[in-house]
């Protein structure tokens, strides 16, 4: 590999956060991603998309303060959603110009279209496809209309509680937990003017949640989380506390067929674990940050990149 293939570059939207806490945010994760890089011989850069233009010539181009980026073969991940719509296209020019390049585009790691990544109803009626256990998914219509789904709510869902969670946003952001219907009237207006697709869930009672992390199919490691006190949510960037898992039995079988439908070589799964089984929350391709307390997650992401270069 040459010193450029060396370098991952992960390119993140600073403009979706109060100002300071994008790099809060950077530092936390840092410890754990750079130390795994580095111990795999990668070098990594943090890239503010409004910083990058992507083009085309002769071939896909992007630049950064006068920088081709894709002169060299080289590793993106490239965060694919935005609170802002207008953002949220500049990140898919930026992350589709990658994919067309000779670049490896490190949260591309499945077959499919790309929105299987991200799109949270998508996902629900994915799994649905192979008998995967999850939650019924209503999206919220746009606008004005918004309040067109609410019979259908009361006739699916019932009268609550519900999770109203954008359709494609990442880290526990904009999730709420609403316990009645008339509450819910409400909140449709509210996100109604949020200018993104929102979607509605029953609220499935549970304990807690676990990631699993696959490779190329196999499981590496699984992480238990739990709420923080007095919360519902048990995304770590929410306060929700994580331990290490030995076993993850319940889902194995759940988790391959998922990875094997998706043809998918990296990917972490999130089940909630209810008083009936293990139900699905969602799924992700590419990573995140690494937890400090599970080295493997990391050396094992690492070796898959440098194989994907070789």
């Amino acid at each position: 590999m040459s010193n450029a293939a060396k370098t991952v570059n992960l390119i993140y939207r600073p403009d979706d956060f109060l100002p300071g806490l994008a790099d809060t945010m950077l530092k936390r994760k840092i410890p754990s991603l750079a130390g795994a890089a580095e111990r795999a011989g990668f070098a990594l850069r943090f890239l503010p998309v409004h910083e990058l233009i992507p083009a085309s010539a002769d071939r896909p181009t992007l630049w950064h303060q006068g920088e081709d980026l894709l002169s060299t073969r080289q590793c993106f991940q490239v965060d694919d959603f935005s609170w802002d719509p207008q953002a949220s296209h500049f990140l898919k020019a930026v992350y589709r110009t990658i994919q067309e390049s000779d670049s490896l585009l490190l949260n591309r790691s499945m077959d499919g279209p790309e929105y299987l990544a991200t799109d949270k109803l998508a996902i629900a009626q994915h799994a649905a496809k192979f008998g995967i256990p999850a939650p019924v998914s209503l999206a919220v219509p746009y606008g004005r209309h918004a309040r067109a789904v609410l019979p259908l709510v009361e006739e699916r869902l019932g009268q609550g509680p519900y999770i109203l969670k954008p359709r494609e946003m990442g880290m526990g952001f904009a999730v709420q937990k609403i316990d009645t219907f008339r509450q819910l009237s409400s909140a449709i207006d509210m996100v109604a003017q949020a200018g993104i697709g929102y979607l509605l869930q029953p609220y499935l009672p549970h304990s807690a949640d676990v990631r699993v992390y696959l490779m190329e199919g196999e499981i590496i490691a699984a992480l238990h989380r739990s709420a923080g006190k007095g919360a519902y949510m048990t995304n770590i960037c929410q306060g929700g506390i994580s331990r290490v898992l030995t076993g993850w039995g319940e889902v194995d079988e759940l988790c391959r067929t998922i990875a094997g439908s998706l043809r998918a070589s990296c990917l972490s799964v999130d089940w909630l674990l209810t008083d009936s089984g293990p139900v699905l929350g969602e799924w992700s391709t590419g990573f995140g940050s690494f937890p400090d307390h599970e080295p493997k997650v990391g050396e094992a992401f690492f070796s898959w990149v440098r194989s994907k270069l070789a």
